[in-house]
């Protein structure tokens, strides 16, 4: 007896498109113009699951603040320097180097800075999100 022949579908891809890196549009506040930010699938605003690619210049920093979701964070190029708390504290940090990951959690203040170099990482969470440069 001979096995059926392998299922074959000749429909094209039914997923979603992929989001190719450059088709993006950085943008970035005008407070801290290190910063360009791109959503790659979802927004701020919207529920669901979003992804946000993100560029630091070096020596950016991006001072206190909090989320109101857990997120994580996947360090793509670069070091991405992580601290905890209401005070950016240079002596604080944690070095997130190319190819790491790390976890903040929902309303935890936390502060980055691209201390060595440029850099490049993702943020995935479930929205919608904001961003608190007030945490207590």
């Amino acid at each position: 007896m001979e096995p059926p022949p392998a299922a074959r579908s000749e429909e094209p891809f039914s997923g979603l498109a992929p989001v190719l890196p450059d088709t993006l549009k950085w943008a970035g506040p005008p407070n801290i113009p290190a910063l360009k930010v791109a959503w790659m699938l979802g927004s701020e605003k919207d529920a669901g699951p979003y992804v946000l690619r993100v560029k630091l210049a070096d020596g950016g920093r991006i001072g206190a603040h909090t989320h109101p979701e857990d997120r994580v964070t996947s360090v793509l190029s670069g070091t991405l320097y992580v601290g905890f708390g209401t005070v950016f504290d240079e002596t604080r940090v944690h070095a997130v180097p190319a190819g790491a990951v790390y976890l903040t959690p929902a309303d935890q203040p936390h502060y980055v800075w691209a201390k060595d170099g440029d850099v490049e990482y993702q943020e995935n969470g479930f929205g919608p999100t904001d961003t608190n440069f007030n945490p207590r």
